[in-house]
């Protein structure tokens, strides 16, 4: 017992009980899905007593919520690394085919931002990251549509690069192809997005 307590005042003293917690709680999503653990089985995944977890999160869901805002994060610093192409098309398939990426190389991530059930809107700092997303893919959209449908139409292009993705995340795609199409799918959905726009902004 007392080495669990020198364990969590080492680890807090220098800063990483907060990440460490973190850890644990992505591991435990992992094993048992984003409502399938305790706070206190995060603790003792971390190495440290069943109240410290409290020093920084309330319950659970502001943990998995910490873990989200942390995946928006990445999410963001992944999207600002791509080098967009000069057409709406391209720079769609792009985007589209970016986001399947990131969510197949962790999928728990992704079900922790998406899937996990918590209300966001009690997280303020969660949306404001998700938020932040959300402007770079207007940025990404505003040289080619209107300056007061930018929003709208940023917001379209997540909900197509989205959809597609968690059918794919899913596997609720395999009845009808392979994994090595679904990146097609991503882009092809995303492309037809953007010839829709070109073709309503022709007429």
């Amino acid at each position: 017992m007392e080495g669990v307590f020198v364990a969590e005042r080492s680890s807090y003293h220098h800063g990483n009980l907060r990440s460490a917690l973190l850890e644990a709680t992505i591991a435990l999503v992992r094993e048992r899905g984003p409502r399938g653990f305790t706070v206190a089985e995060a603790a003792r995944r971390a190495g440290v007593s069943s109240g410290a977890p409290y020093r920084h999160f309330a319950d659970r869901d502001a943990m998995l919520a910490a873990v989200a805002q942390q995946a928006f994060t990445e999410l963001e610093t992944y999207f600002a690394g791509l080098r967009l192409e000069s057409s709406l098309g391209e720079r769609a398939e792009q985007i589209a085919v970016a986001y399947l990426v990131f969510a197949r190389e962790d999928p728990t991530r992704f079900a922790v931002m998406f899937g996990s059930g918590i209300n966001k809107d009690a997280y303020p700092e969660l949306l404001e990251q998700a938020g932040r997303v959300q402007v770079l893919l207007e940025a990404a959209v505003a040289p080619f549509v209107p300056a007061e449908d930018v929003v709208q139409r940023a917001a379209e292009l997540w909900s197509i690069a989205h959809g597609v993705t968690d059918l794919a995340i899913g596997g609720n795609l395999r009845h009808v192809m392979g994994p090595e199409r679904l990146d097609g799918i991503a882009s092809s959905a995303a492309r037809a997005w953007a010839a829709g726009l070109a073709g309503n902004s022709a007429h």
